[in-house]
């Protein structure tokens, strides 16, 4: 029996009526007198007092099994010096009770690990579900299956007025019946992602209404590569998009206001001329002189002409794309600053050897030429200087396009360099009261619209202070907005 009871696993004592060690194999001696002391006749509560205790499971069981004659089983931790969780299980016998014990730390560290790490986990997935539901961006799932929600959070769901729920199941044409969307999703289902696509349209739950959206769309991948599905994150800016074109119309009506001022003084110039020269023809006899005065005023209406035509023309916003020259089109926005230039210490010095014509919505790019001269003149009224106007052809090297470079140069106050970075920025001005924020960052728009680009240098130094600002546009600048 003891040969039997020495092959087992489990480590096994018995104990008499007075709770003293009678018996112990191999493993229990192992466990409980690693030392090798003799533990045999010693009572097991004298011997490890740490298993006494109130509500101690030890005492518990083994009095149950030794007084009523009950199976006992249960887990405890002892301390020092063996610092081990034991599963213990407790038999009557006929002089007392037999034990049977294994050492489960191991067992209860790794549960405790796998607990935590559920727990981590689950923390962990409840927070990612948190941040999914209340972002502030529409997120959504979709299958490849006519392209059907598979899930979507509240802001997403938000966009058709609706519930999640109520959209779960229901297709991406079937909500957004917006031109060309189908195909940007075929062509992410292919795996090309689409980052940052502006798109506009109208949802079915809102036919009557203009949204505009920001979004970007990934392809989901298994493991092997394949495509399994597709999510999407979409930003409305319909409120911003609004905003952005009143501040664009708003630009709009000040350059007209200032061009206004611009042509009230031009024409007031001549036609104070013509008064004159009616005043002097009518009082002489002379009638050579007064033919003189006559062809005079002719020559001073004939001035007047000019430039209401070529206000019509500088004012003209054509819908469609006009092949044009810089020269041109530079020449016509000077034209509305002669006066100006007339009477000012300011040297303008032009070289156009750029002659290849531009397709263009003229009436744009005149806006922002016309906006680029106003603001170097005015860099300029107080010491007056030298603008310096050139046209060249040039390649973006980034694209490897060829197109028309315009360049500006002024030497005029220059710009602060804590200012440069914002120059582009709406309501950003450097003229106080007397300028709108709104110019250069509506130019820039439009430059970018026609895919070109806009830049600028500037310092600030005793006698070499100056700006330049630089436009390239490509010579296909309006095709490519089609």
């Amino acid at each position: 029996m003891a040969q039997f009871f020495d092959a087992a696993t489990d480590a096994i004592f018995f104990l008499d009526r007075d709770y003293r060690f009678t018996f112990l194999n191999r493993r229990a001696f192992e466990v409980l007198a690693p030392g090798g002391g003799d533990i045999l006749g010693r009572v097991l509560f004298e011997l490890y007092p740490d298993t006494v205790y109130e509500g101690s499971p030890y005492v518990k069981a083994y009095e149950g099994s030794m007084e009523r004659r009950e199976v006992g089983e249960f887990e405890a931790y002892y301390p020092e010096p063996f610092n081990f969780w034991l599963r213990v299980q407790s038999y009557p016998a006929d002089d007392g009770i037999i034990v049977f014990f294994r050492d489960v730390t191991q067992d209860r560290l790794l549960h405790e690990s796998l607990r935590s790490k559920s727990e981590e986990e689950e923390r962990q997935r409840a927070e990612i579900e948190s941040v999914y539901a209340n972002a502030p961006i529409g997120l959504a799932l979709f299958d490849l299956n006519d392209y059907t929600y598979l899930r979507l959070n509240d802001r997403q769901a938000a966009f058709f007025g609706k519930r999640p729920e109520e959209v779960v199941g229901r297709t991406l044409t079937e909500m957004a019946p917006i031109e060309g969307l189908r195909e940007l999703f075929d062509g992410v289902a292919a795996g090309v992602p689409v980052i940052n696509f502006p798109l506009v349209g109208a949802l079915v739950t809102d036919p009557d209404t203009v949204r505009y959206w920001t979004v970007s769309y990934f392809p989901v991948t298994s493991s092997d590569g394949t495509v399994t599905g597709i999510t999407a994150a979409s930003l409305e800016v319909t409120h911003q998009k609004k905003t952005e074109m009143a501040l664009i119309q708003s630009e709009k009506l000040a350059a007209v206001g200032r061009l206004a001022s611009s042509i009230a003084h031009e024409i007031n110039n001549p036609l104070e001329a013509v008064t004159n020269l009616l005043y002097l023809a009518e009082r002489t006899d002379d009638l050579t002189e007064v033919r003189q005065y006559l062809r005079d005023a002719e020559v001073e209406l004939r001035r007047v002409a000019a430039i209401t035509a070529q206000t019509l023309r500088f004012h003209k916003q054509s819908t469609d794309a006009q092949a044009v020259t810089m020269e041109e089109l530079i020449r016509s926005a000077l034209s509305i600053f002669q006066g100006r230039l007339a009477n000012s210490p300011i040297e303008v010095v032009e070289c156009f050897h750029a002659q290849q014509p531009v397709r263009c919505f003229e009436g744009e790019i005149r806006q922002v030429l016309s906006n680029l001269l106003g603001n170097a003149l005015d860099s300029m009224s107080a010491e007056g200087g030298r603008l310096l106007i050139r046209t060249q052809t040039a390649t973006n090297w980034r694209t490897g396009d060829r197109g028309v470079a315009i360049l500006f140069g002024d030497q005029g106050t220059g710009i602060d360099a804590k200012f440069r970075a914002k120059l582009f920025e709406p309501f950003f001005t450097t003229k106080g009261i007397m300028g709108t924020g709104l110019g250069l960052w509506v130019s820039k728009g439009i430059i970018d619209r026609h895919h070109g680009t806009i830049a600028v240098r500037s310092r600030q130094m005793p006698g070499a202070s100056g700006t330049i600002f630089r436009i390239w546009l490509p010579f296909d600048a309006a095709v490519r907005r089609s």
